[in-house]
């Protein structure tokens, strides 16, 4: 039975090695994290919250915190604010980046968004709480800390009925004193998406999208996703992420207030057995018009 134990470990924790940076199911609702374009892309205020919980079942299992908030200013431009608190074991990063973004008026429908990151990544692990098997003081047991600043890019097409994003949120690899090991968290990473809105009826729209990763080292993963849209009021959908898991989504509106939940299982067979249960919670306030409104109002009075 220890073998057991001790070869369904070694899975895990070859799959959470090999795992890029934080996956999202509900990213289409926190854009700017990955991208700075989308910065006052959306609304003229809009806050966004999201908290991912992966493996709830296992002990020190990856936990994500992230925020955004993105503002939509005059003169085309956007500013936005993004941090991100990842959990991993003993390691605990921090993002923390300022979004700007220039918007460019295709044509009536359609608008190009540019963007810049400016930040850094507080990095810190702590193996001292570790157990060994030797009553000696192991020296390497020490606590890990250090800032890497960095800038990313970003573009975000975005139409009546489709949008397209491209993005490299951090354009350089984190480098680190002392470290043991860099893991593919630390590396560039590369995002590709688009979507659609379909009108099925007057009430229903339908919402696939598709977003892809690529990191050096890494073969490339991709997000498939289809919603339904109830009125503006209600989404349901599901995800499906190559060699790794599918989800169930769902967001309400309220007004202002949006709430998103998403249930996430693995797809791997060799993981199945270890009830490897995702959990992911998304609160949005918009506290201001869409952007659309805003360019309308700005039409009329002119």
């Amino acid at each position: 039975m220890k073998k057991i134990y001790l070869v369904l470990f070694l899975l895990v924790l070859s799959y959470a090695t090999a795992q890029q940076e934080s996956y999202y199911s509900l990213y289409r609702y926190q854009m700017n994290v990955i991208n700075p374009a989308y910065a006052g892309a959306e609304a003229s205020n809009m806050f966004s919250f999201t908290s991912r919980q992966q493996w709830a079942s296992m002990d020190n299992a990856p936990s994500t915190l992230a925020f955004s908030y993105s503002s939509a200013r005059k003169n085309n431009v956007g500013l936005g604010i993004s941090l991100v608190s990842d959990k991993v074991f003993v390691e605990q990063q921090t993002f923390a980046y300022v979004d700007f973004s220039y918007k460019l008026e295709m044509n009536e429908n359609t608008q190009l968004y540019l963007g810049l990151k400016g930040g850094g990544n507080f990095y810190n692990a702590d193996p001292s709480g570790l157990a060994t098997y030797s009553i000696f003081t192991d020296p390497t047991k020490q606590q890990i800390s250090s800032f890497n600043p960095n800038v990313g890019v970003g573009a975000f097409l975005n139409g009546e009925k489709f949008w397209v994003s491209f993005s490299i949120p951090r354009l350089f690899n984190a480098t680190r004193d002392r470290d043991l090991a860099i893991t593919s968290k630390d590396r560039v990473h590369s995002y590709l998406g688009g979507g659609a809105y379909l009108p099925l009826s007057s009430n229903l729209l339908f919402k696939p999208s598709l977003l892809i990763r690529k990191v050096s080292g890494l073969s490339a993963t991709t997000d498939l996703t289809a919603m339904l849209n109830w009125k503006s009021v209600f989404e349901f959908g599901a995800s499906f992420r190559t060699s790794s898991a599918m989800s169930v989504m769902s967001v309400i509106a309220l007004g202002n207030f949006e709430v998103g939940y998403a249930y996430e299982v693995p797809t791997e067979s060799s993981l199945s057995q270890l009830n490897l249960k995702t959990h992911e919670l998304l609160l949005r306030f918009n506290l201001g018009k869409s952007t659309q409104e805003s360019d309308s109002n700005e039409e009329e009075e002119e």
